[in-house]
């Protein structure tokens, strides 16, 4: 493959992705956007050829780098609605469709309330879907740290998730 056909199959790939992660840093659709075609820019000058086996990782380590700049440079108080991360099937029932929504809105107001670590970790693997060793390339850690550190997020969260289904429950 080319040099180019690399960066545009990378930039089909993982541009979503990358913008979804670079505004959980940023807060911000526009400053992640910004934060992704700066790490896009810095792909075209590197050798991507060479660079391609580990792409994934050096992408969201780039993507990481230039957010967390750009939230640094930038402060900005966003007013736009929070987008709907979790796209549902039309052909599921309204009834399901609607559960299948709420659940996605409740789990997501649980993420947000993980420190920042886990946060970016639950992102990386379930929205992303990095692997432990490319998670731990993307925030420069361990394996053994995203592992630790992605294990608890997710008990932290099924224990959260339990204590509020057992509350709505009717006694």
């Amino acid at each position: 493959m080319s040099p180019e056909q690399i960066i545009v199959g990378a930039l089909d790939r993982y541009e979503r992705m990358l913008v979804s992660y670079a505004r959980e840093i940023t807060g911000d659709l526009d400053s992640a956007r910004d934060a992704v075609q700066e790490t896009f820019l810095r792909l075209s000058r590197q050798d991507v050829v060479s660079l391609e086996p580990r792409l994934r990782p050096w992408l969201f380590l780039v993507c990481r780098n230039c957010a967390l700049d750009h939230r640094r440079k930038v402060v900005r108080f966003s007013t736009e609605p929070v987008e709907e991360a979790a796209q549902t099937s039309e052909e599921m029932p309204p009834d399901v469709r609607a559960i299948a929504e709420e659940d996605a809105i409740r789990l997501r107001g649980l993420v947000s309330g993980l420190p920042r670590q886990q946060r970016e970790l639950i992102k990386l693997k379930f929205e992303a879907d990095l692997s432990y060793k490319e998670m731990a390339e993307a925030l420069k850690t361990s394996v053994s740290t995203v592992g630790v550190q992605l294990h608890e997020a997710i008990k932290t969260l099924r224990r959260q998730w339990t204590q509020e289904n057992t509350e709505i429950l009717p006694t």
